[in-house]
């Protein structure tokens, strides 16, 4: 228990020591020294040197464990002057654990001392409290007095005395203001704000007069423009020949530009800057914006009114029904129905809402080949979705070269794995699950893949700013798409042409350039789609499947090689770059068995042989994938003839069966004649 503040003041005085003390008690003169000695040394320092006696007492007794297990004559020496060192340092330990309690009593002291000190000043405080709060009482009473003039507002003191006339301030600039002196200042100001309120009123007056000559202005000036306005649509009209001829557009560009008004930031970038790539380069691409006028300024007045957004989390749980009344009169009694509508299904609706408008860009690389890339944004979400199709002439007839021309195969990895069935924006997660969309991969067929790149080309990047946030998109990326899916679009027409003829058991021609064998024996006997299903059953496939080198957004075809006794089963992945990575063969050879890369080391030589060393540029779309199936209907020769030479004699050209010390198949094409 702590002793008050009286006790510690008699205690001090009465151990106080004196200039004439003689032999007093030993004890109480060591306390009174040692509570002298705590009040001089610091704290800190004996507590270094608590901790530091404690490490030297547990290395003292360490070290008497080792000396006692040696149980020699040094030993017990040296243990007999160690225990007298650490007696010496327990000693200390005490003294300064007395030191540490004289500091705690010193300190409960303080503390006692400035508690009566804070609830002094605290009961101080209340008094005050109290006073204030009775003046408060008083004051308010004072102020229920009003006078008239009191609900003017007048000029402050210091305007009045600069502005007002010197006859009417001089008393009030010098001396002291008695109450006297303040009545008759509060007088002159009322007087002086009736002449300003009057001048005020006759300039009003003067500004009216002025107003209604303007007003009269503006109408004559207003029936003098509307006047105009026929005669400029009369000679619009005159000049729309002159239009045509010249190849003048205008009045499309004007309905362009009406709409391009009400596009949403990130279309209305992404349809300035594609707009102005189209006219600066003279490419054969349209840009067109599609939506209705009225629907889409309708919807920027509502959103505009609403702050621009609807925050479909943020609507009250409080029942609202829609509520629809039949009344029938049957014996004078009438039925209601009342039927309600699902909130959830309404915040579905309203979260997956487009923007009226949407503008399409529609790029036209050969005769009859068109690609349409529709974009549409999403306000809710806060994305851009895009969806795609193509036209595709009637010349095209197989199903494996239209399978490949398929919108979002070919827009499908622009960028390294972009697919588009995942949403860029962070926050779309949480958006659907609120209102019970399990993934947005789900909503693709519905809404359209929200594509990193076409975020990029509307301003977007999600990576770095916020989500409310748009920027203007760099035009070097816009171009830089564009020309993308120009290349991915010629390149995904080359592969069609070549699925065409391939589909009819043709290999199409390889230019003259390139170096293949043309004698082959074994032929192209079936070309056919083939299923990701399918393609993942296949032993063949196992490895390429295990380590993600295809997956199941590439295209796949079964093409079927055939030489009499003996058929190879291809399987091609096609990815989705296509040139700049080589279509992928997987093996399975039915001679005398099934044999695949997983069993024979023969036929992983061969799909390594196919597989490896062609050309990734744009120009060998259309002919590196003829390339290789004439180079495997050259490889199955090689390796049934050099494997049975008794039932396929040999008819292609090469100098050994096997080479190297693997004893390898010669699957390697060398210009020499026309042999390998």
């Amino acid at each position: 228990m702590v002793k008050d503040s009286t006790s510690i003041k008699k205690r001090r005085k009465n151990t106080a020591p004196t200039e004439n003390e003689g032999e007093g008690d030993i004890y109480t003169k060591v306390v009174e020294f040692e509570e002298k000695e705590s009040a001089q040394r610091a704290a800190e320092d004996d507590a270094n040197i608590y901790f530091d006696l404690c490490k030297n007492i547990r290395n003292y007794l360490a070290e008497v464990l080792l000396l006692k297990q040696e149980n020699t004559n040094e030993s017990r020496g040296r243990i007999q002057k160690g225990l007298s060192e650490s007696c010496v340092m327990i000693a200390v330990l005490k003294k300064l654990n007395r030191l540490d309690k004289f500091r705690t009593i010193t300190s409960r002291e303080n503390l006692n001392t400035e508690k009566q000190k804070v609830d002094s000043t605290n009961l101080q405080y209340h008094n005050l409290l109290y006073e204030a709060a009775h003046l408060a009482s008083e004051y308010t009473k004072c102020k229920q007095f009003k006078s008239k003039d009191e609900d003017i507002e007048l000029v402050p003191v210091e305007t009045f005395l600069q502005l007002a006339p010197e006859l009417m301030t001089q008393q009030f600039k010098t001396g002291e203001l008695t109450d006297a002196k303040r009545h008759q200042l509060h007088l002159a100001m009322l007087e002086w704000e009736l002449t300003q309120r009057k001048a005020q009123a006759q300039l009003c007056d003067t500004f009216e007069e002025e107003k209604k000559h303007l007003a009269t202005d503006i109408v004559a000036l207003k029936n003098r423009l509307e006047g105009i306005g026929p005669k400029l649509t009369a000679v619009l009209e005159a000049s729309k020949p002159l239009q045509e001829y010249l190849g003048l557009p205008i009045d499309k560009i004007q309905a362009e530009h009406r709409l391009a008004y009400l596009l949403p930031e990130p279309l209305y970038l992404l349809y300035a800057l594609t707009d102005a790539y189209k006219q600066v380069y003279n490419i054969n691409m349209e840009v067109e914006i599609l939506g209705d006028y009225d629907e889409a300024n309708q919807w920027k007045e509502m959103h505009q009114s609403l702050d621009m957004k609807v925050d479909v989390e943020s609507e009250p749980e409080a029942d609202q029904q829609e509520i629809e009344e039949v009344v029938e009169v049957v014996k004078k009694r009438r039925h209601r129905k009342i039927s309600q509508v699902d909130k959830n299904e309404e915040k579905k609706k309203v979260l997956l809402e487009s923007h009226p408008l949407c503008v399409q860009i529609t790029m036209n690389v050969k005769s009859g080949f068109v690609l349409k890339v529709k974009f549409m944004f999403r306000p809710q979400l806060n994305i851009v979705t895009v969806t795609s199709s193509t036209d595709v002439p009637n010349t095209i007839t197989a199903n494996t070269a239209r399978e490949a021309l398929i919108g979002e195969s070919i827009l499908n990895e622009l960028l390294d794995e972009d697919f588009g069935t995942e949403s860029p924006n962070p926050s779309t997660s949480y958006q659907l699950q609120r209102v019970g969309f399990t993934s947005f991969a789900a909503l693709v067929p519905k809404l359209g893949f929200a594509y990193n790149w076409a975020q990029k080309i509307c301003g977007y990047d999600f990576l770095s700013i916020d989500k409310n946030q748009c920027n203007k998109p760099d035009p070097a990326c816009v171009e830089l798409i564009i020309k993308s899916i120009y290349r991915r679009l010629k390149s995904r027409i080359d592969l069609a042409l070549q699925l065409q003829h391939l589909e009819q058991n043709l290999i199409p021609t390889i230019p003259d350039t390139v170096e293949y064998p043309k004698n082959a024996e074994s032929t192209l006997t079936k070309w056919v789609l083939y299923s990701w299903q399918n393609y993942c059953q296949l032993p063949a496939t196992a490895q390429l499947i295990e380590n993600e080198i295809v997956q199941a957004t590439d295209l796949f075809y079964s093409a079927t090689i055939s030489r009499p006794k003996a058929t190879l089963q291809a399987v091609i992945a096609i990815k989705n770059n296509y040139p700049l990575k080589s279509p992928i063969f997987s093996l399975t050879l039915k001679y005398n068995g099934e044999f695949h890369g997983g069993n024979s080391d023969e036929i992983r030589d061969m799909e390594r042989a196919v597989n490896l060393g062609w050309s990734t540029a744009i120009s060998s779309a259309s002919w590196v994938l003829s390339a290789q199936l004439r180079h495997l209907c050259s490889f199955l020769d090689v390796y049934l003839e050099s494997l049975t030479p008794s039932v396929f004699p040999q008819k292609t050209v090469f100098f050994k069966s096997v080479s190297g010390r693997n004893r390898r198949k010669p699957f390697k094409f060398r210009k020499i004649g026309a042999g390998i």
